[in-house]
């Protein structure tokens, strides 16, 4: 029996250009800015229009909009290969049967289905519902000189997708001239079978012309008035069901189809390696934002937990083995603020495999964000079988010293730690354990986390919780309020609280903070969670990186990148300098400032702040070309060409390096070496009209 329609499995449910910035430590920080969108691209190669055809009927508005917007052919190779991966029903065999049918699908209907109209195959009506249907069951032709040419196409359905149980597809010739259309009753009218003269019947007279088609051909009258068999109308009159029958057949392909890889695709194109099948997979998500009692920073906290790890095994070592990177993405106002690269490696040996492969696993990180409105999208894919999820959202970053409420997180265990680590769900010494699904156990003894920032009121009172269910069927309804307990701090002050074992049901946790002059609730938020009829749930294993607090001016350091790409220069600066107070010793963290105070054009500021670099640092290329620039600008050019000379012996592609170079050496009188230096330069980037001038005033010397 064949099936309907193909119908892909269910699923869990701009442009950058990037400039190199600065490592500090472990953390690679990238600052980016958007490029122009305002030209138009180019049109599309052929194999992307024959493309677009093939995939006419299947694709979601949503897809077929962010295709048109790439740029590239490097993107559109890799938007269609995920294309083809979501409608994948048995990803983990090379075969994509769901795209192999429907290549054979169109292509039989281009060679079938064409002969008889202008249009290609694929754009008639037979073609179409051949694509989407497949081969009928049973096809009946009728060729009567009463009645116009018809086709019959009878088909299996099937009701779990919203199709009865059997139904018919009805094509004729109108008139009897030009291809074969397709027929829906209450929309053509069953008049329009019959071959009539002027006046012989009212086509409202469904009865009369229900009877002279019965006479002519029994099995075209039923499916005159209805496609379902079976069905009796009314007085006669056509179903209207069949309307719906026709949009559901259309709906088919593009029902459960999981799009957010495609609205993110924009985001994550640039880090999408199609060299490779790629998959997208379904995945579940939690953030949670929370005002560090210490030191006073915004660190968002996130997880994602895909829908499926696929691991490596090494038979040298005797470990499954898979490796994640995980990618960043923070914007304010669609202008890329910050942007954040980790290579996270995992090895297991077979339990710890098998217990991954079976419950999951969730990757997890922390970030400093600055205050405001902004969006973080996360991406994670893994270098086995180059699987790969994200998700966005949206948040709102109270200012510094606003009063805030943070939370409530529900955990299913939360543990000390005589050590403070910076980390996923850490605060102070409190480690939380989120599960992104939300979904306990009956016997779990849940905790909750939140955190106040009191502002200028430091005698408000401690928050208060509010436990609401909607219990199972069976169970007594809780309604419950609960004081939770300071874990330290003065103005910004960590709670937890125990909710203890709860039966199944759907639950609401509302975190309230009440104004200090009786006036009611100042600060509110909540969140949903539910309790399973299982005892105990096997959560996922939770990865994740963590920081010594001693290291914490790295974070600092990623502030200020946040700081400087949003335009806020003084407030960069003094996060700059927070950080090289706490960590001076960093030779990336002091390059990445000097970087920061040459655009600033503060040159004696910047050749201060290197003074203190390490000897074995000052071999590196950024050093000697950061200092360099600045001696050039005040005009110390001997210093600036013997630091500019070593930095393009370390990297002589550089061509900013170059031009200082040329322009060092034309200061001090020896225009035969800066030609040297300006026509390298120009063989790298031949668009540098002055730089071309300049060249040519050298050589008329």
């Amino acid at each position: 029996m064949p099936s309907p329609a193909i119908v892909p499995p269910s699923g869990a449910g701009a442009r950058a250009r990037r400039r190199a910035s600065f490592i500090l430590g472990s953390v690679l920080i990238v600052s980016s800015l958007l490029s122009g969108a305002d030209a138009k691209s180019p049109p599309l190669a052929e194999k992307y229009r024959q493309w677009l055809e093939l995939v006419d009927y299947i694709i979601t508005p949503t897809e077929r909009k962010i295709f048109m917007d790439l740029a590239n052919d490097r993107d559109r190779e890799a938007f269609v290969n995920i294309f083809w991966n979501q409608r994948d029903p048995n990803r983990g065999t090379p075969e994509n049967e769901f795209k192999d049918e429907h290549s054979r699908r169109f292509q039989y209907a281009n060679r079938y289905y064409g002969f008889t109209s202008p249009l290609p195959g694929w754009k008639t009506d037979r073609g179409r519902i051949h694509i989407l249907l497949g081969p009928p069951v049973n096809r009946s032709e009728v060729f009567n000189s009463y009645l116009y040419p018809i086709e019959i196409w009878e088909y299996f359905g099937d009701p779990g997708k919203g199709l009865p149980t059997m139904f018919n597809v009805v094509f004729y010739r109108k008139g009897g001239a030009g291809d074969f259309k397709l027929y829906i009753p209450a929309v053509d009218g069953p008049d329009q079978l019959l071959v009539t003269q002027v006046g012989e019947f009212s086509s409202q007279d469904y009865r009369a012309i229900y009877q002279k088609i019965l006479e002519i051909k029994p099995e075209v009258a039923d499916v005159a008035l209805t496609l379902i068999p079976g069905e009796r109308t009314s007085n006669f009159a056509p179903s209207m069901r069949d309307m719906t029958l026709m949009a559901k057949i259309s709906d088919l392909p593009k029902e459960n189809i999981n799009t957010t890889y495609a609205s993110q695709f924009l985001r994550f194109k640039s880090y999408v390696d199609i060299q490779q099948s790629v998959d997208y997979l379904g995945s579940r998500h939690e953030i949670l934002l929370l005002r560090d009692p210490v030191s006073g920073l915004n660190l968002l906290h996130f997880a994602i937990w895909p829908e499926r790890v696929s691991v490596d095994y090494s038979a040298d070592t005797k470990r499954y083995t898979c490796s994640y990177k995980l990618v960043i993405d923070l914007r304010q106002d669609e202008r890329i603020i910050y942007q954040h690269t980790k290579n996270l490696p995992f090895a297991y040996d077979k339990d710890e495999m098998e217990k991954t492969l079976a419950n999951g696993l969730i990757l997890a990180d922390v970030l400093p964000v600055i205050d405001g409105d902004l969006e973080i999208t996360v991406l994670v894919q893994n270098s086995v079988n180059r699987e790969f999820a994200s998700f966005s959202e949206k948040i709102r970053v109270p200012a510094p010293g606003e009063a805030a409420l943070f939370g409530p997180l529900v955990s299913y265990r939360i543990q000390r730690d005589a050590r403070a680590t910076i980390g996923a769900y850490s605060l102070q010494n409190i480690h939380a354990s989120p599960d992104p699904q939300r979904t306990f156990g009956e016997k779990e003894p849940l905790q909750v986390l939140l955190a106040v920032d009191h502002g200028a009121a430091a005698a408000t009172p401690a928050p208060e919780l509010e436990l609401i269910s909607v219990p199972a069927a069976g169970a007594d309804p809780v309604s419950r309020r609960l004081t939770p307990r300071a874990e330290g701090g003065q103005a910004i002050q960590a709670y937890t609280a125990d909710l203890g074992t709860l039966p199944a049901g759907y639950y609401r946790l509302r975190a309230s903070l009440r104004d200090p002059a009786g006036r009611g609730e100042s600060l509110g938020s909540e969140t949903n969670f539910t309790v399973s009829r299982l005892p105990v749930l096997e959560h996922p294993t939770f990865a994740a990186p963590t920081l010594a607090v001693e290291r914490g001016y790295l974070l600092l350091g990623m502030l200020a990148v946040q700081y400087e790409a949003s335009g806020r220069m003084e407030d960069a600066a003094l996060a700059y300098e927070q950080a090289l107070r706490q960590g001076g010793g960093n030779p990336a963290l002091r390059i990445a400032y000097a970087r920061f105070l040459l655009g600033r054009e503060k040159f004696e500021q910047l050749l201060a702040v290197l003074a203190p670099v390490q000897e074995q640092e000052r071999t590196t290329f950024e050093f000697q070309a950061l200092r360099g620039k600045a001696l050039y600008r005040l005009s110390r050019w001997q210093e600036a060409v013997d630091a500019l000379l070593k930095a393009n012996t370390l990297y002589d592609s550089d061509i900013t390096v170059l031009n200082a170079l040329g322009f060092s050496f034309l200061r001090l009188g020896n225009p035969q070496e800066a030609r040297k230096a300006l026509s390298a330069s120009l063989k790298i980037k031949a668009g540098q009209p002055d730089i071309a001038d300049l060249l040519k005033q050298t050589e008329a010397r």
